[in-house]
């Protein structure tokens, strides 16, 4: 059985809040990492460096979480008006 970290968002397609201290831990890592690894890029480099290498540094970040998020959000990622048709068959 599989221990999911976020609940599904009940409008729109994607993660919601994470569930458990897991979910949690890989947000706050998330968001960290955006903010803390093209800044120390650009102190390692020594400038400010381009657009484009934040851009795919964010992206590189960006493409683990989403996929971590996707395997581990309950009832999956599909799109959810917030009505009751969205409701899962038993």
């Amino acid at each position: 059985m599989t221990e999911y970290w976020f609940k599904p968002k009940q409008r729109g397609i994607g993660a919601g809040v994470p569930l458990n201290w897991k979910g949690w831990a890989l947000l706050v890592a998330f968001v960290g990492a955006i903010i803390g690894v093209p800044s120390g890029v650009s102190l390692v480099i020594g400038y400010e460096g381009s657009v484009v290498l934040r851009a795919f540094i964010v992206a590189l970040i960006s493409i683990p979480f989403l996929f971590i998020a996707w395997k581990k959000t309950e009832g999956g990622w599909r799109w959810r008006r917030g009505d009751e048709s969205d409701a899962e068959p038993d």
